[in-house]
């Protein structure tokens, strides 16, 4: 079901630089439906989304803070291995496609599919300045092995028709730990939780903003 995305995600980088003022950079022929501290969604003017059914679902690509990896090295002493990072990579995006494919198919009613046709949409989510404390290392003290935060990661949303490759709507949302005050012992279980929380929220905003594109409010 799932595919890498193949193109390039070229109208972020307008797009998030515009959104960082306090009004947005709007994307020709669309409007905005949500826009807030962190998060803001744009949708195309002249589109039916009552007649959009159906849900083509990139994995998403993920993209660490700048110097993580050699933040992370130097933090606990060691060379990260290529596979390590390559695991935390795909435990990310994975849960982001899990809570995507779980909140649009069960509570949003629309259908995953892989092929193109009328009434399908293509979408192609991006994770970038993603940050989590690594498990698995040995730390060196006490206030290392319980920070207040296991994360923090931005997530970009396209969207296009299948057939016509039409822009649809462009969104991100920045998310930290929603469980940053909790102390726990920073350990794979908890990171898993505090990132399955985030894609949930992101899952949920998104499913809310198509409601509203589908109701014109």
């Amino acid at each position: 079901m799932n595919k890498p995305i193949t193109i390039t995600l070229c109208c972020f980088a307008t797009f998030v630089l515009g959104c960082a003022g306090p009004a947005p950079a709007l994307e020709p022929g669309m409007e905005v439906i949500q826009h807030a501290h962190g998060e803001e969604m744009q949708v195309a003017t002249d589109v039916d989304w009552n007649g959009y059914t159906g849900i083509i679902l990139h994995t998403a690509p993920v993209e660490f803070t700048e110097n993580w990896r050699r933040n992370q090295e130097r933090l606990h002493g060691r060379e990260m291995r290529d596979e390590d990072v390559e695991r935390i990579e795909s435990a990310v995006s994975d849960q982001l496609a899990r809570a995507l494919h779980k909140t649009l198919v069960e509570r949003g009613g629309y259908e995953l599919t892989s092929e193109s046709g009328p009434g399908v949409m293509v979408f192609m989510p991006n994770i970038v300045d993603l940050y989590i404390q690594e498990t698995g290392w040995v730390q060196s003290s006490i206030l290392e092995s319980m920070p207040d935060s296991r994360g923090s990661m931005t997530t970009e949303l396209v969207i296009r028709d299948s057939v016509s490759d039409q822009l649809l709507a462009v969104a991100w949302q920045n998310q930290s730990d929603p469980l940053q005050d909790d102390m726990d012992m920073t350990i794979s279980v908890n990171n898993a939780q505090a990132f399955r929380l985030m894609s949930q929220n992101f899952a949920d905003w998104v499913l809310r903003q198509l409601d509203k594109a589908r109701s014109g409010t």
